[in-house]
C-alpha cells in the first residue's frame, strides 16, 4: 500500500501530529484503553527493560529540575516548589514528571492540542529543538498568566515523538496591578502579559526579541528572563536525554513503550480510586468575596461587590473513576477570579494527582480517570474569550480543597485514620511595584506563604504548621534573606507562627504563619497589594471535619506613618506578627494609620517606617473543641500558640501563664466554664426543622443582602442547581429568587 504523504511537511500522514491526535482519541473512544493498548506487550516480554526505560525517562525530568534551577532562576524559581519539568507524548500526554507542580499535567495537552488544531505543523512549523512559550488560560490551559510554560518538541527524522515541558510561577505578570495575581482586573486585557502558544526560539535558543518583550511587558523583566532561561535549560536537558534514549532503544520501542506506560498508570490509578473511595455524592460549597465597589469607577460594569459561590459535587462513575461537577458555581464576572477548563483542571488535579498516583507512574493516566464538568458561562468556563483570569487560584484552591475534603472523608470511612485530615490551603502573597531612589523601576511577588502552609487536623492528632502545600510536594517558604534582596524596601520584623491562628477542635489544625514587613528606603514610589486565596470576611471552606472549626481566612494589616523608629530606639520591642501589630496599636504602643483588611486591600502607597503584615496558611480542626484534652490546651498556652483568654473562650480552659512561662490551670474554674459552654450551646440550639423554617422565610421574603441574592441568582441560572436549590427550600416553580 502506497504511503500517504502530508503535503508540505514531507512526512507520511501517520507521523504527523494531527493524525496522531485523531488516532489517540478514536482508539480510546473505541476501546477505553490509551491508544487501544489492551495488552502491555513490552512490559510482559521484558519487564526489566521496560522498567529501565521508564527509569531513564523519570531520571531525565528529575535531573532537569534539580540542575536547571541552579543554572538560572529568580529566587522564587530556585527556592520554591512552584515549578515542574515533564516529558509528554507527541499528542501532549504526560509520561514523566519531576517533583513540584505535577498537576500541570492537565495543561500541557491543552497547549499542544491548540498548536495541532491550528496547523502549527505547517506554519510556523514544529521542528526538533524549537522553543514555544505560553501563559494564556484560554488556549494553553494555564491557570493564570503568572504560570508560564516552555515547550520544546523532540523530533527524530522530522517526526515529533515527544515534548519537553516546563512551567514555573514567575515573579511579575505585567498587569496594571503589579504582581503575580492581579485582583483588580476587569477583562483579559488587564491580566498582564498574556500570550497564546507561540514559537519564541529555535535550536534550543530563544530569539532576542523574546527577551525584549519580557523587559518591556513586565516589571520584573530580569527575573522573568532568568526563569525563562531556567525552564529552557531543563527542557534542553530533557531534549538531549530523550534523543539518547530513542537512539539506544529504537524509535518504535520508544513510541510503543510510552503508550504502555500511560495505559499501565491509567489502570493502576483507577485501581487506587476503586480501593480508596466509597461510592456516593459528596457535596461542598465555599465562598469568595470580590470587593471592587468604589475601586473600578472607570469601568462602571465592574464597580460592584460580589460574593462568589463555589459549589461542587464529587462522585464516582460506573468504572470507579472520579466525576467532579461544578454546577451551581457562580457565573463569570468582571473580576480576576475566573478561569478556563484547562487551568481549572490544574487546580482540581492538585489533590487527585498526589493522592491516586502515589504508587505508580505519575502520568496522563490521571487525566483519563477524571471527568471534570465545568458548565459554560460559569467562573470555570466563561462563554467569552475575554474573561479575566489573573487570580483563578483565589477560588480554584477552594474547589480542589472541596475535592480533597471528599477524598479524606473517604479515607476516614475506610478506616485510614493516618491518611485522613482536614485539607485547606489559605495561602497569601504580597506583591507590588516601585521605583528606587535612582529611578530603577521594579515589580515583585513575595511567595513565602504560598510555598507552605499548615496541615489540617487528623482524627487522632493535631495538624503541623508550615509543612504542607496542596499544590506541590516540595513545601518550602524560602529564605527570608532571598526575599529581602529581591524586594529591597521590605524587611522582616517578624516571620513566625501566629498564636491561635488555626481551625480549632478536639484536634486543632496546624497554626498559620505571619509576617511583618517594615518599609525602609522606599525610594521614589512603592505600592503593595496582595493576591491570596482567602479573605477573613468568610472562612476558606464552609466547615471543619466532624465538628471541628474551619480555619480562619487571611488577614492583612497595614500601618502607615508609624512610630517604629521610637520603639527601636526605646527597647527594640517591635511587633512580629499581624496579631501583635493590632495588639500594640490597641495598647497605644504602636501609633499611625492602622487598618485591618478583611478583604483584598486596594494598592497601598507605602513609605519609610510603614508596616505591611499578614497572617495566612492556617488549616481546619477535627472534632468538637470541648472534647479536647485540657492538658493539650495547657501545652498550647505554654508554647505560645494559644492566648490564655482565647483558651477560655474556645475550650473553656481557665489558665494563667507566669513570667517564667509556667502555666497553671484552675481545674474547678475550668470545669465550671466548660459546663457553662455546654449549657449555653443547649440553650442556643434548636431543632433543625425550626432553623430550616426560619431560613426559608428569609429566602421567600428576600431578606438577604443584595450581594447574596445576586450570588444565588447567578448560581440558579444553571438548571441543575436551580432544581437543587428549589428542592431544598421547597420553593414553587414560579418563585423568583
Amino acid at each position: 500500500m502506497a504511503t500517504v504523504m502530508k503535503e508540505g511537511l514531507g512526512l507520511p500522514l501517520e507521523k504527523t501530529l494531527a493524525y496522531k491526535l485523531s488516532q489517540r482519541d478514536t482508539t480510546y473512544d473505541e476501546t477505553g484503553c490509551y491508544w487501544g493498548t489492551k495488552e502491555l506487550t513490552l512490559k510482559d516480554q521484558d519487564p526489566i527493560k521496560y522498567e529501565q526505560f521508564f527509569s531513564r525517562l523519570q531520571s531525565a525530568v528529575f535531573a532537569a529540575r534539580e540542575k536547571a534551577r541552579y543554572v538560572a532562576a529568580s529566587p522564587g524559581g530556585r527556592e520554591m516548589g512552584e515549578s515542574v519539568w515533564a516529558l509528554a507524548t507527541a499528542e501532549g500526554d504526560t509520561l514523566a514528571m519531576s517533583l513540584g507542580f505535577i498537576s500541570h499535567c492537565a495543561a500541557f495537552p491543552v497547549s499542544i492540542k491548540h498548536m495541532i488544531d491550528n496547523d502549527f505543523e505547517d506554519n510556523p512549523g514544529i521542528n526538533d529543538g524549537d522553543v514555544f512559550g505560553t501563559d494564556d488560560p484560554l488556549t494553553s490551559g494555564a491557570p493564570h498568566p503568572g504560570d508560564t510554560y516552555t515547550l520544546v518538541p523532540i523530533a527524530v527524522e522530522g517526526e515529533v515523538i515527544a515534548w519537553a515541558c516546563s512551567v514555573n510561577h514567575i515573579m511579575e505578570a505585567g498587569a496594571p496591578q503589579a504582581g503575580s495575581w492581579p485582583v483588580f482586573t476587569v477583562d483579559t486585557f488587564m491580566d498582564g502579559f498574556v500570550f497564546p502558544p507561540m514559537k519564541t526560539g529555535e535550536n534550543l535558543r530563544q530569539a532576542k526579541w523574546w527577551e525584549t518583550l519580557w523587559m518591556r511587558r513586565t516589571r520584573a523583566g530580569a527575573m522573568n528572563i532568568l526563569d525563562d532561561k531556567m525552564r529552557l535549560a531543563g527542557c534542553s536537558m530533557i531534549h538531549g536525554s530523550i534523543h539518547e534514549i530513542a537512539e539506544e532503544y529504537g524509535v518504535e520501542y520508544y513510541k510503543q513503550a510510552c503508550k504502555e506506560i500511560i495505559e499501565e498508570s491509567r489502570r493502576m490509578i483507577l485501581d487506587n480510586m476503586r480501593s480508596t473511595l466509597i461510592p456516593g455524592r459528596y457535596e461542598g460549597s465555599c465562598f469568595r468575596i470580590s470587593m471592587l465597589k468604589g475601586q473600578q469607577t472607570i469601568w462602571k460594569h465592574a464597580d460592584k461587590n460580589e460574593m462568589l459561590h463555589v459549589h461542587t459535587m464529587f462522585s464516582q462513575d460506573e468504572k470507579g473513576g472520579i466525576v467532579f461537577d461544578t454546577e451551581g458555581s457562580s457565573r463569570w464576572g468582571y473580576h480576576g477570579f475566573n478561569g478556563y477548563p484547562g487551568g481549572s483542571d490544574v487546580g482540581l488535579y492538585l489533590g487527585i494527582t498526589t493522592t491516586f498516583a502515589h504508587s505508580c507512574k505519575a502520568s496522563a493516566g490521571v487525566n483519563m480517570n477524571v471527568e471534570s464538568i465545568y458548565h459554560e458561562g460559569s467562573i470555570y468556563n466563561p462563554d467569552t474569550e475575554f474573561a479575566a483570569c489573573a487570580n483563578i487560584w483565589a477560588q480554584s484552591m477552594q474547589m480542589q480543597c472541596l475535592s480533597s475534603s471528599a477524598i479524606h472523608r473517604n479515607f476516614f470511612m475506610r478506616g485510614y485514620l493516618e491518611e485522613a485530615f482536614a485539607p485547606e490551603d489559605s495561602w497569601d502573597g504580597v506583591q507590588g511595584s516601585g521605583v528606587l531612589e535612582d529611578g530603577t523601576p521594579y515589580g515583585f511577588t513575595n511567595f513565602e506563604w504560598v510555598g507552605g502552609g499548615a496541615m489540617g487536623a487528623y482524627p487522632f492528632k493535631d495538624g503541623t504548621p508550615c509543612t504542607w502545600a496542596q499544590h506541590t510536594q516540595l513545601c518550602n517558604v524560602g529564605n527570608s534573606e532571598e526575599f529581602e534582596y529581591l524586594i529591597p524596601p521590605l524587611h522582616h520584623l517578624g516571620r513566625k507562627l501566629e498564636p491561635g491562628y488555626c481551625g480549632h477542635g478536639k484536634y486543632r489544625g496546624g497554626v498559620g504563619q505571619s509576617s511583618v514587613h517594615w518599609m525602609q528606603e522606599t525610594g521614589q514610589r512603592l505600592g503593595i497589594t496582595r493576591g491570596g486565596s482567602a479573605t477573613s470576611m468568610t472562612t476558606f471552606l464552609s466547615s471543619g471535619m466532624n465538628g471541628g472549626y474551619p480555619a480562619p481566612g487571611v488577614i492583612t494589616v497595614t500601618a502607615l506613618n508609624t512610630n517604629i523608629p521610637d520603639l527601636i530606639k526605646a527597647d527594640g520591642d517591635t511587633p512580629t506578627t499581624a496579631g501583635e501589630v493590632l495588639a500594640y496599636a490597641a495598647k497605644g504602643k504602636l501609633t499611625g494609620d492602622i487598618t485591618s483588611w478583611k478583604y483584598d486591600p486596594p494598592e497601598q502607597s507605602m513609605g519609610d517606617n510603614d508596616l505591611w503584615a499578614n497572617a495566612a496558611g492556617a488549616s481546619g480542626g477535627w472534632g468538637d473543641p470541648l472534647e479536647r484534652e485540657n492538658s493539650s490546651v495547657v501545652e498550647d498556652i505554654r508554647i505560645g500558640q494559644l492566648p490564655e483568654d482565647f483558651a477560655k473562650t474556645m475550650y473553656g480552659v481557665v489558665a494563667t501563664k507566669d513570667e517564667d512561662g509556667m502555666v497553671t490551670m484552675d481545674e474547678a474554674a475550668t470545669k465550671q466554664e466548660q459546663d457553662a459552654l455546654y449549657a449555653s450551646r443547649k440553650a442556643d440550639s434548636k431543632p433543625a426543622v425550626e432553623w430550616w423554617k426560619e431560613q426559608k422565610a428569609k429566602v421567600e421574603s428576600h431578606t438577604i443582602r443584595e450581594e447574596l441574592l445576586e450570588m444565588y441568582r447567578s448560581s440558579t441560572s444553571f438548571a441543575g442547581y436551580d432544581k437543587h436549590y428549589r428542592n431544598f427550600w421547597q420553593l414553587d416553580d414560579d418563585f423568583e429568587i
